[in-house]
């Protein structure tokens, strides 16, 4: 856990969503409309909530292009009034399903503030790879 995580969680005013989909590029609007919908409550500027849409499409795009099959896209939105985290969890058929050296990594890095991709060893029970995107965006002070 980052110093950024951890003020998130110790935060009393801050707001935890789960979603589980399945991994279909086609569900990503619900994870979209869920991190949008928390940004705005946290109070984050439209111009910040559309960088982390954007953020958020790129890493589960990613995620669900190398998701086993017949699996889900876990995602986890976490936000208080100065920031926002954004974790993308699945199970993955390669060991290393993100290609932190790609274009859209780069665009990832550039709109927000923290960002890392994670990997495990082949999970024989899971039938997979776990992997996830993390990524934190500060809120600006207007």
């Amino acid at each position: 856990m980052d110093s950024s995580d951890r003020i998130i969680t110790d935060s009393t005013r801050a707001t935890s969503t789960r979603v589980q989909i399945d991994a279909d590029l086609g569900q990503i609007v619900m994870l979209r409309a869920v991190a949008e919908t928390v940004a705005l409550i946290a109070g984050f500027a439209v111009d910040e909530v559309a960088d982390i849409r954007v953020a958020l499409d790129e890493a589960a795009t990613c995620l669900i292009l190398d998701a086993v099959p017949d699996s889900q896209i876990h995602c986890e939105v976490v936000a208080d009034g100065f920031r926002i985290r954004v974790a993308v969890n699945a199970i993955c058929g390669s060991d290393n399903p993100v290609d932190t050296t790609g274009f859209g990594w780069h665009v990832m890095q550039s709109i927000t503030d923290h960002l890392a991709a994670d990997h495990a060893i082949y999970d024989r029970e899971l039938g997979g790879y776990p992997a996830a995107v993390t990524f934190t965006q500060v809120r600006r002070v207007h």
